[in-house]
Order: C-alpha cells, then sequence, then structure tokens
C-alpha cells in the first residue's frame, strides 16, 4: 500500500476503537470514523452505493486528510435501470454506454441540487487534485449489482484498520438520523484481526485490478469526470471547501413544516395535536417543542404505548438532549416507584433539564397517578395518542398539566367516539395543517409506491360463517337501539365481539395463503426486503410453511417468538429476505430499508393500513420506490352474498386510498370498475366498525 502523506505520523493503533458499532450506540462516525481518517494516509472503500452526501458528515475530516496527502479510493455500484442491466448483459459496447448512461444521471442530479453544492465541490475537488480515484463496478453480464461494503485504513507507521457490514459510503448510512446500520471492525495489530485485514486487503486488492471473478470493475468515464470537474474548487486552499465546518452536521435543524407546527402549538396557548404522517419527523418536532419548554426549568413526561417506543423515545432525547436527566417508568423499569423519585422529577421550580419517559398503561396506575407531582408547571407529550383513548390508558388523561401535546399520523380513534372525545378534550385540536402522506412523499420525506391489489373471494363454509355471523349482529344492534331503558350508548361488549370476529373470517380468508407464497415465491429477488402483515400465528406459521416450500427462507417477527427479535430485525435490515410479521410492526418500529409489503390482513381501522403504507415508504439509502400487494376480499356474486357488500365497501375504500395516492393508476381504475360494477357507492359511510386495541 502507498504511503503518501508519510510526514503525518498518525497511528491507527492508539485509537480505542470498538469491534463493533451499531447506530443508536456508540456513534460510528465520531468514534470511529473520523479518528481512523485523522490518522490514516490512505483510505480504500468498496461499496455498493457511493454519495457525494457523506461529505456532510465527514467533510472536513476529508479535506484534511487530502491537504497533507492522503489518498482515497473507491470502488462503487453505478444506479442501473432495468434497461441499463440488459444493455450490460449484450456485450462491452452496450456496457460501457449503460454505465455512462447511468453515471451521467447520477451527476446530473448531483449539479443540479442546490443543497448538494458543497458535497458536490468537495467530491470534484478531491478528484480533481487526486485525492480520490474511484472505479464503477458491476455484475459480469448485468445480474444483479456489486454490493460488497468493505473499508481500509492504513496509517503511515503500517498499522492497519478494516471494517465491513451494512454501511454504505452515503449519508443515510453514516448519520444518526439515516439508517440503522451495523458495521464490524478488525485490528492488524491484534492477532486474532491480522488474518482478517490482510483478507479484506486482498479482497480490495483484486477488485481494483479487475481480477474478481463476476464482477467487472472499469475506470470512471473520463466524460462524465469531466463533466463533474467542473464543479470543483481551484484547489484544496480554496476557502470555500471550508465554509461549513462551523456546522455541527450531527444536530438537525427543523424543517419549514416542524418549524411552523411549534409557532402554532405555541399560539394555541401551548395546546394540540400534531397530525403528521409517517416520515415527516413529528418526534423530533415534539423534541424541539420539549427543549423549549425545559428552559423555563420545568418538567416534561412523555407517554408512548409500547416498549420498542420507549426505547426509541429514550434514544432520540438523548441524542438531542444529552444534558437531560431521563427517568423511564414503565416495560421493566421499576426505579420511579421509589420514594419521592417521581415527585421529584416532575416537581416545579427545580432546574434541570428533567423528562420522564413512560408507558401509558403505567401512567394509567394509581401508584403512577399518585405519585407524580401534576399542575400548570408540567408538559405533557401523548405519542401514537390514539392509544391514549382506550378505556384502561385514558385514566393517564388524569394527569394535570399547564401544556400538553399529541402526536399521531390518526388521532382519531375508529369506532370509538367517546375515546376520540376524551382525547380531544384532553389535548385540544388539531394544530392546522396536517401533513399527509402525500404531503410527505410531495416533499421527499416518504418515497414513491406501486399497489397491487388482488381481489379473492371467501370459500363456502367462510361464506356461511360470514352470513350466520351477520345475522347475529344484525340481531344485537336492532335489540340495542330499542332498547330505550337502557343508559349506555354505542355498541355492547357482544356486538363488539360478533363484529371482530366477523372481520377475522376477511382477514384470515384460507385462499390468502396461497396468493401471498404464489406472489413472493416468484417475485422475491435477493436483497430486497419483503415483509408480510398477518393476522395471528396460525396466519403467520401456515405462511411460513409455504414460503419455505417454495424455496425461500422466510423470518417471522412478533412479541410471542421464540428467539432475539432485535437481531432478526438486524439481520433483515442489513441482509434483506422476507420477514413475516403480525401487528407489533404497525407502530414504533422502523425498517426503512422495506422494500415490498404484502398485506394479509388489515383491519377497517384507517390507522392501521395508514401506519403499515407508512413503513413501508420510510426512505433508506438509495431506495427510490416501494412496492405493496394487497389481498382484496370481494363476494363472488353480489346478488347471491348481499351481506358481504358491507365487506366489499371497508375493504374497497382502503384499497382506494391506497391506490389513488400510487405511481401505477391503473390500480385505482380496476377497484373502482369493480365497485360500479357491484352498484357500491364508495362514498357513503360505512357500517359499525369498532377500535381493536393493541396489546403489543
Amino acid at each position: 500500500m502507498s504511503t503518501a502523506g508519510g510526514n503525518h505520523l498518525g497511528n491507527l493503533a492508539t485509537l480505542a476503537l470498538d469491534a463493533h458499532y451499531r447506530t443508536g450506540d456508540r456513534d460510528p462516525v465520531s468514534g470511529f470514523y473520523k479518528p481512523c481518517l485523522d490518522a490514516a494516509v490512505t483510505y480504500d472503500r468498496a461499496v455498493g452505493y457511493f454519495r457525494s452526501s457523506i461529505f456532510a458528515i465527514i467533510g472536513q475530516p476529508f479535506v484534511d486528510f487530502a491537504r497533507r496527502g492522503g489518498q482515497a479510493r473507491f470502488i462503487c455500484s453505478p444506479s442501473i435501470t432495468e434497461e441499463d442491466a440488459q444493455a450490460i448483459a449484450s456485450g462491452y459496447v452496450q456496457r460501457d454506454e449503460a454505465v455512462e448512461r447511468a453515471i451521467s444521471r447520477d451527476i446530473d442530479a448531483l449539479l443540479s441540487d442546490p443543497a448538494a453544492g458543497h458535497s458536490a465541490k468537495l467530491l470534484a475537488t478531491f478528484i480533481k487534485v487526486g485525492a480520490l480515484d474511484m472505479k464503477i463496478a458491476i455484475r459480469s453480464g448485468g445480474n444483479g449489482i456489486y454490493h460488497e461494503k468493505i473499508g481500509i485504513f492504513d496509517d503511515a507507521r503500517g498499522h492497519q484498520v478494516s471494517f465491513l457490514g451494512s454501511a454504505n459510503e452515503t449519508w443515510s448510512a453514516w448519520h444518526a438520523e439515516g439508517n440503522h446500520e451495523s458495521i464490524e471492525v478488525f485490528r492488524s495489530w491484534l492477532p486474532a484481526d491480522e488474518a482478517r485485514v490482510q483478507s479484506h486487503h486482498k479482497i480490495f486488492d483484486l477488485l481494483w485490478r479487475g481480477e474478481t471473478p463476476g464482477v467487472d470493475t472499469i475506470e470512471f468515464p473520463e466524460a462524465q469526470r469531466r463533466k463533474l470537474l467542473t464543479a470543483a474548487a481551484p484547489g484544496l486552499d480554496d476557502p470555500e471547501i471550508d465554509l461549513p465546518q462551523a456546522i455541527d452536521s450531527r444536530r438537525r435543524r427543523l424543517l419549514p413544516h416542524q418549524a411552523t407546527a411549534i409557532d402554532r402549538w405555541e399560539e394555541a396557548g401551548h395546546r394540540g395535536i400534531f397530525e403528521h404522517a409517517t416520515g415527516s419527523g413529528k418526534t423530533f418536532t415534539a423534541i424541539c417543542a420539549i427543549k423549549k419548554h425545559l428552559a423555563t426549568e420545568q418538567p416534561a413526561i412523555v407517554l408512548v404505548p409500547s416498549q420498542l417506543l420507549l426505547e426509541q423515545w429514550r434514544a432520540e432525547v438523548e441524542d438531542e438532549i444529552p444534558d437531560a436527566t431521563v427517568l423511564m417508568a414503565g416495560a421493566g423499569y421499576v426505579k420511579w416507584k421509589d420514594l419521592g423519585r417521581l415527585r421529584g422529577h416532575t416537581s416545579p421550580d427545580l432546574g434541570m433539564n428533567r423528562i420522564v419517559l413512560a408507558t401509558m398503561q403505567t401512567a394509567a396506575s394509581d401508584l403512577f397517578l399518585k405519585k407524580v407531582f401534576g399542575g400548570n408547571h408540567l408538559l405533557i407529550v401523548a405519542d401514537e395518542i390514539h392509544q391514549i383513548g382506550s378505556p384502561f390508558n385514558s385514566k393517564a388523561l388524569a394527569i394535570l398539566s399547564g401544556a400538553s401535546l399529541g402526536l399521531s399520523a390518526t388521532p382519531i380513534r375508529y369506532g370509538d367516539p367517546e375515546g376520540t372525545a376524551k382525547i380531544f378534550e384532553r389535548f385540544g385540536p388539531v394544530i392546522p395543517p396536517p401533513i399527509t402522506l402525500q404531503d410527505a412523499i410531495k416533499a421527499g420525506r416518504l418515497v414513491n409506491y406501486e399497489y397491487h391489489p388482488h381481489p379473492i373471494h371467501l370459500d363456502e363454509e367462510e361464506a356461511a360463517s360470514w352470513r350466520s355471523l351477520t345475522k347475529q349482529i344484525s340481531f344485537e344492534l336492532a335489540k340495542l337501539k330499542n332498547d330505550h331503558s337502557s343508559a349506555k350508548t354505542g355498541l355492547s361488549e357482544k356486538a363488539k365481539m360478533l363484529l371482530i370476529a366477523r372481520s377475522r373470517i376477511a382477514k384470515k380468508a384460507r385462499v390468502k395463503l396461497g396468493l401471498a407464497a404464489s406472489v413472493i415465491c416468484k417475485e422475491f429477488q435477493e436483497g430486497q426486503r419483503w415483509l408480510v402483515y398477518c393476522e395471528d400465528s396460525d396466519q403467520l406459521g401456515q405462511t411460513m410453511a409455504l414460503l419455505t416450500q417454495g424455496g425461500l427462507r422466510p423470518m417471522e417477527y412478533h412479541t410471542g417468538m421464540e428467539g432475539d427479535r432485535p437481531a432478526a430485525l438486524e439481520w433483515f435490515k442489513s441482509f434483506g429476505g422476507v420477514l413475516v410479521s403480525i401487528k407489533c410492526l404497525d407502530e414504533g418500529i422502523d425498517i426503512p430499508a422495506v422494500s415490498h409489503a404484502f398485506i394479509l390482513a388489515s383491519s377497517q381501522n384507517p390507522r392501521q393500513f395508514i401506519q403499515r403504507r407508512g413503513r413501508v415508504l420510510r426512505k433508506s439509502g438509495d431506495k427510490q420506490l416501494a412496492v405493496i400487494h394487497d389481498a382484496i376480499v370481494v363476494p363472488v356474486d353480489p346478488q347471491e352474498e348481499s351481506d358481504q357488500i358491507s365487506l366489499l365497501k371497508a375493504e374497497m375504500i382502503r384499497a382506494l386510498q391506497f391506490a389513488d395516492a400510487a405511481l401505477n393508476k391503473g390500480a385505482g381504475t380496476r377497484l373502482r370498475t369493480i365497485a360500479l360494477g357491484m352498484g357500491l357507492d364508495v362514498d357513503a359511510p360505512t357500517e359499525t366498525g369498532i377500535e381493536e386495541e393493541d396489546n403489543e
């Protein structure tokens, strides 16, 4: 390896490096990337994707690296389309043209993006002065893409540090706000690591020389190199490349819609609800509101419905408000019960940045309500606020506070006007304007998607069960309507149970299993990440079995599974595959890399399918598109099965909301044709539904 910049005597062996870095643990940028780059004289990197956005994070350290003579070599895949892949498979002439086309698209996009101006200037300047050399790797024959992720730092003393894992060389892979990534680190001076470091060196050198079987490594096209160099600074001494060094790239800043939301919440007397879609950053918006409240030296309480969200909030608060004293309550955290601890953490005028993070179930308990110090000094924030309207969780609404803020993409409780009224009475109205999924897609916060509905039918046994339950429901509703002496409002418990039982017939329609297995086994490709939503463990098990019979290796994810749930998610995020889940992924779990979803079971509750769609549309690295498949139950004969029309209508309204915002408009046209053929008015109100509580 080269020892360029030998006058720089950085020493990799003196760095306190961990063997493993994961997003949310020790920061991989400040704890690993920057220190290694500061000590190195060469840096070799082979990745699936490289984007100049990485310089928004390590721009200044890379400038310093280049100024002392450091040299980097990058190998990456081009962003090829299906047409490019076909051209690559046709022969060398077509291959080179396709690669140049792909790189030209990337460079044109980079140079035309004002937000990427400084990163583009740095990339061009590093290439111009010889501090960075780049080559392109493609799979021979155009099959798939080169997707390895290896990095190697060398210092002037003969020490090397190599790493590999899930991270590409992009902003999304390394920034705290980006993907959840994991890398393993190897140090040449450790006997246990030495062979791995040497192996990584060999892998990279073979790639660079174009000697890796199945991978063609080609030079960066000269025409595109010249185009990129038009953005270069005159040299490394140009002051323009130092301008952003005072910016703390790890600190997020409020986007316009987030700042507007906080302003309007304050104008509303510090009361209200942010109805913001998944991906719009509502958690960060709320944390900024909490910061302003803490500046008054008064405490805040954040209520969440699950342990998973509790841990995610803890990580975000520790990152954004590192000097806050956080008291956890619920989900195994019990120190809040100690004498005086919760009261002291919520008392007024004690100074310090004090935050209580609690599950709604714990906050609704008699002990919590007895120990908390409520009053006008307190700010209460409820995430996924629709969950606090349930009969038990709503006990937490008794906590007194001056300021209150609710968060949810869908704050209204489906079929529960009483629970919804409790929420709005306690927290105030929605702060305008709401941020919809379409808004988030348009703003680039979520990716576009294709929607593929698959109409299916109940079998004879299922249809008979549906008819029987429909008669029982009609009888129960009529009885309630005629019971003038009853002081109760809404549905009886029996009516609720009958509605749940009937809805599960459609959710678990047997034909769905074969449909899902057929579609997934036919369309799945290595590197994709499919998420399958099931109703219960029985449907999950049958789906797993059929996918396994089809030659796939599906993974399961649910609260009752054996084994390490976080480890299963990490594997899925890093390596892809098919993850078969129950509803525990509806709220709180982020897997931005999901590329495809198959919805086997979905309730009529609008919130559930809005959340599920949002889970799949989160941005991740170079992901530009998501694909959603949906099984829609329709009657075989609307005349003979008129009792199923209500089912079709509920399914159709849900499906049309998916279809109307999808890229493939034909899906919506097809669904409306089905509805019109059955004389169905999808704009009329649906029959009574209920809010099914999540107990995950």
